[in-house]
């Protein structure tokens, strides 16, 4: 596997060069055929908090342990080492409503100037109004991506004693149409939506209102509500009817929680693959250290159902009748280290 300094790699370009080869890296890291020496993206938790209790969400009772805000020093002290490292992008936000963190835009605005090309964020859009819509273009967000669906609307209703969702969506709309009047390519906006179960026509159907509600949106995109919990299938006799691929964000990306602590997934929501703190050692360790090579290996040999957070996910999987898109050389990669990666020899 081609190692990249990724830096080194980023100095040498400059512009649409630099975001193209970045992208570029972006597919060869997750097909396992590269490794950078710091991660090209991370997921940082300004606000493990969130405003809104919806039904089927981790917040209503898998968290197990404290939430909060992050503090301004850790989060420069991230961007700084990034800046360094040549990291490429950042999203802010993993569990919580990062609209809640007091110093939000000066956290995009740090990114930005610190030359971090690709900086976005995830909200459900509840505290969105004028000035922080100004705020948003002033600071040279790159991309958001609201979260509006019925549970959304129904715990925005149950929690704001409001009893419809026009607010919500005239300023979603606010916002769409300032970005048109001023002929601005960024922020790229996403609306996503999720319903319960996997039916295709109300996917669809779904979809359609979406597009009707947000006719200036970039991206719409509908999906099947996600259970959280590690031993529920995302799918029915997923073992049986689909194969595990190796996942990408293992060679993308690290989650940094609003206390420090790190972990490999962004949908470890209660950091039980805690493999550090960003205080008390630097991202590039965590991201070169052993327990996240061993991680990374047993994912590439196709073993990834020994990991119980990833035996159930729905990231990188692919159904057994479709051997036509099937990338064989990713399930067997370093077959021949499987049972020391397995036995913890290493």
């Amino acid at each position: 596997m081609e190692k990249i300094n990724l830096n080194s790699a980023m100095k040498r370009r400059n512009g649409d060069e630099r975001f193209k080869y970045y992208r570029q890296l972006w597919f060869e890291v997750g097909r396992y055929e590269k490794m950078t020496d710091f991660p090209l993206h991370l997921d940082i938790e300004l606000a493990g908090v969130c405003n809104l209790k919806c039904d089927f969400c981790f917040q209503n009772d898998l968290i197990t342990k404290p939430l909060g805000l992050m503090d301004m020093d850790m989060y420069t002290k991230i961007i700084d080492e990034g800046k360094s490292s040549g990291l490429c992008a950042i999203k802010l936000q993993i569990r919580g409503e990062s609209f809640l963190h007091p110093r939000l835009f000066d956290c995009i605005c740090y990114a930005k100037d610190a030359g971090i090309m690709d900086v976005q964020i995830t909200t459900n859009g509840t505290i969105l109004d004028d000035e922080r819509i100004q705020k948003i273009f002033d600071s040279g967000l790159d991309g958001i991506i609201f979260s509006f669906d019925k549970r959304h609307i129904d715990s925005y209703k149950e929690k704001y004693m409001n009893s419809d969702c026009h607010n919500l969506e005239h300023n979603i709309n606010k916002l769409l149409q300032r970005k048109a009047k001023l002929g601005m390519s960024r922020p790229w906006v996403r609306l996503q939506a999720s319903i319960i179960g996997s039916d295709v026509g109300l996917m669809l159907k779904t979809e359609n209102e979406m597009k009707m509600k947000f006719p200036l949106a970039d991206i719409i995109s509908v999906h099947k509500v996600h259970d959280y919990r590690e031993d529920v299938e995302s799918y029915k006799d997923m073992l049986i009817k689909y194969k595990l691929l190796p996942c990408n964000y293992l060679m993308q990306r690290l989650a940094i929680l609003w206390n420090g602590e790190v972990t490999f997934c962004c949908m470890d929501y209660n950091n039980n693959y805690e493999l550090g703190n960003v205080e008390e050692q630097t991202i590039r360790e965590i991201w070169l250290s052993k327990k996240m090579d061993k991680y990374r290996r047993i994912h590439s040999i196709g073993m990834r159902k020994k990991i119980s957070m990833c035996r159930n996910c729905l990231v990188n999987i692919l159904p057994i009748s479709d051997k036509e898109r099937e990338p064989e050389k990713l399930i067997n990669y370093l077959d021949c280290e499987r049972n020391d990666i397995l036995s913890g020899k290493d």
